[in-house]
């Protein structure tokens, strides 16, 4: 039964994997790949956990544990890439956290121990028979790091949230569901430390290590089970930060709306970027972030977007009934007719002329 279980769990992450590596996208491959790798860790684990039950090889379960940590890393880089969509730092904490189990582990394996070995009652996951207890600091401190690990995703995911406003069903889908992902999480290091702790005495021990593996294995799964979960991640979209940044950023907009409308230069054809920063005094760099905090694709997309408010003035105004399509795709700023019809269906969902039918 516990064979097929293992089976079973490693089929399911497996199955995670190929799917989540078939969603990467040019947008989402950054923060996707942490998650990636968050779900082949989980698979090692269980894998060696299938060869522990097995008895086709034996290691110390610190190993597991050092691995566990990891996934817990990657899980901390994928929240912070998801708003930054790049590559996140790795907090200097978190490497002296993680390099501090590993020195502990190899201290432990050549015999050098700070805290006496006490025997373990509940075993977390794995029923090994002869779980060592030469290796309770890397124990320790593995299990109590990986909760302040889980504690500070917890903080930075909900720290983050408040300075962006979710505005996707894909994104609020998955705020609930991550949230949800990482209060299983959290719970099971705690009980997996109050059960060792305070019941590794008491004659419920092995229920308690049943609820633990069957914890471990909700955890596990729970991408798996919430089918909702991996579609949102792959297809996650944030609006932009609400702070002094931004605020700043929307007043440059402000001004350059104000700069190119007052003015009326986004009727000049050959209009562009270095033109604007002429005109506005605002740093070529200052006007791209600008535009990348706003609606607007680039600065292409802004100034169309005034070229077509003006175009739908004049077709209000009577335009069309004594000049053709194409003197009104000059008068609004454009080169070519063919770039005024597409960009007007675009921001209009029809033709011009059918545009004009409607409102005569």
């Amino acid at each position: 039964m516990t064979f097929t279980l293992s089976f079973l769990l490693l089929l399911s992450l497996g199955i995670m994997i190929y799917r989540l590596a078939r969603s990467r996208t040019a947008q989402n491959k950054i923060y996707l790949s942490f998650f990636i790798g968050h779900i082949t860790l989980n698979f090692l684990m269980c894998f060696l956990g299938l060869l522990m039950f097995m008895q086709l090889f034996e290691f110390p379960l610190e190993i597991v544990l050092l691995i566990k940590q990891l996934s817990l890393i990657l899980l901390l880089l994928f929240s912070k890439a998801i708003f930054i969509k790049t590559p996140p730092k790795v907090p200097k904490g978190i490497i002296l956290i993680f390099l501090t189990s590993l020195a502990l582990f190899v201290c432990n394996f050549l015999g050098y121990r700070f805290l006496p070995p006490v025997p373990l009652g509940i075993n977390p996951g794995y029923n090994t028979g002869t779980l060592t207890v030469l290796y309770r600091d890397t124990t320790v401190f593995t299990y109590f790091s990986s909760l302040i690990i889980v504690a500070l995703l917890a903080y930075d995911f909900r720290v983050v949230l408040k300075r962006f406003k979710v505005h996707t069903k894909q994104s609020k889908t998955f705020v609930r569901y991550f949230t949800f992902y990482v209060s299983i999480i959290l719970f099971n290091r705690l009980f997996l430390i109050s059960s060792q702790n305070y019941f590794k005495e008491h004659s419920s021990a092995e229920t308690l290590t049943i609820i633990s593996r069957m914890l471990l294995m909700v955890e596990f799964l729970f991408p798996f089970i919430i089918p909702g979960f991996l579609t949102s991640i792959s297809k996650l979209n944030f609006s932009k930060p609400i702070g002094a940044n931004l605020a700043h950023e929307n007043q440059v907009l402000n001004h350059l709306t104000e700069v190119i409308t007052s003015q009326k230069l986004f009727l000049d054809p050959d209009f562009s970027l270095a033109k604007m920063q002429f005109h506005s005094n605002v740093s070529a760099n200052t006007i791209r972030n600008a535009i990348k905090t706003s609606h607007f694709d680039n600065f292409k997309a802004f100034l169309n977007h005034h070229r077509i408010r003006h175009a739908v003035e004049l077709i209000d105004g009577g335009y069309l009934n004594k000049h053709t399509i194409n003197s009104l795709s000059i008068d609004a700023g454009f080169s070519a007719p063919q770039t005024f019809f597409r960009v007007f269906k675009e921001q209009k969902k029809q033709t011009p002329v059918a545009y004009n039918t409607q409102n005569v």
